[in-house]
């Protein structure tokens, strides 16, 4: 019997490299406003905190910190997204054994799920792009036709995976993602969890979240969600 018959993978820094498609639509989104854009290692350590957009741009910006300046705020996430959609999501790549992973955790019959912070439609546009959409049952993005609590909050989990799979108990998902936001939304939701250490995630904070597992490549995994399949 296979240990997890879910599997939940993030995005950005699990199953694709898309830390250069963020750098390069950060320094546009700025570039375009009429603004220096942040150092690229500031913009580096946003990436690693594993928030979203609404929570790295007051890090970036601070004037749009605050409630009083949430709706250039909302204006700066649609301009952010603009580009990305149209430009700077081109320099997606996918981490090598992504390819080769999916359809085989398929053909076991294991179920997989894409969580992330990132935009609903970026997610969906690279993995069509990369012809990986078909591997995955659920892809839940940040969309605002479904306001969900962002990780790691486990509201995700709640309202929308475990009902899809009631049969199967939260220790049999297992949650793969590089940041502790990753980590602690499988705490939070009494999930197991996998730190793609290979990712953007600081190590400090993540193996404070107290890891199941540990990966530096996704080809570590076969051992852990098929131990004994040869």
């Amino acid at each position: 019997m296979l240990p997890f018959p879910v599997v939940i993978f993030d995005f950005d820094g699990t199953l694709c490299a898309t830390q250069e498609a963020i750098l390069y639509t950060f320094k546009q989104a700025f570039e375009q406003k009429g603004l220096v854009p942040p150092a690229e290692d500031v913009i580096k350590k946003a990436i690693g905190t594993g928030g979203n957009l609404s929570e790295m741009l007051p890090l970036l910006h601070p004037p749009l910190q605050g409630p009083q300046n949430e709706q250039e705020l909302q204006d700066w996430v649609l301009h952010y997204r603009h580009i990305y959609d149209t430009d700077g999501g081109r320099l997606t790549t996918l981490f090598h054994g992504a390819q080769e992973l999916l359809p085989y955790l398929q053909q076991l019959g294991i179920a997989c799920v894409v969580i992330s912070n990132k935009g609903q439609r970026a997610i969906e546009d690279a993995l069509t792009r990369f012809g990986l959409r078909q591997y995955f049952e659920l892809i839940i993005g940040d969309n605002p036709q479904v306001p969900l609590r962002k990780k790691p909050h486990p509201m995700a989990y709640q309202q929308v995976i475990q009902p899809r799979y009631p049969h199967v108990s939260a220790e049999q998902v297992l949650m793969v993602g590089d940041t502790d936001a990753d980590l602690f939304f499988a705490n939070n939701a009494g999930l197991s969890s996998c730190w793609a250490a290979y990712g953007y995630g600081a190590e400090e904070t993540c193996r404070a979240a107290n890891p199941s597992y540990t990966i530096h490549s996704l080809e570590q995994l076969y051992a852990i969600v098929a131990p004994d399949v040869p």
